[in-house]
């Protein structure tokens, strides 16, 4: 898996960890493969490319639902580029969190 690391957002409280730990990082954790493919989603949907499929399935074992798809298409939501990638559209963009749960469900 991946790792997901946060750094301290206050600069003067990130300067003093980096004085004292040598980085500022305060939160480091290993992502389980659904963690890792719902940020795939959140991070990637949004982009203009979109992300594919088989790329989701890869990092998950998990092959995104065929049938959920189909409704936030139908329902306007997401949309395939001419390349075969999935993205939002820009009705779905406002209720991105929601499309990405639903996907990954």
């Amino acid at each position: 898996g991946r790792r997901a690391q946060s750094t301290e957002r206050h600069p003067e409280m990130w300067l003093t960890c980096v004085e004292t730990e040598g980085h500022g990082i305060i939160e480091d954790e290993l992502l389980s493969s659904e963690q890792e493919g719902d940020e795939f989603l959140l991070m990637g949907l949004r982009l203009r490319e979109g992300v594919d499929p088989q790329r989701y399935f890869l990092l998950t074992g998990k092959r995104l639902s065929q049938s959920r798809i189909s409704e936030l298409i139908g329902d306007g939501l997401v949309e395939f580029t001419r390349d075969n990638r999935l993205r939002v559209s820009s009705e779905g963009f406002p209720v991105l969190d929601a499309v990405v749960a639903d996907l990954a469900a």
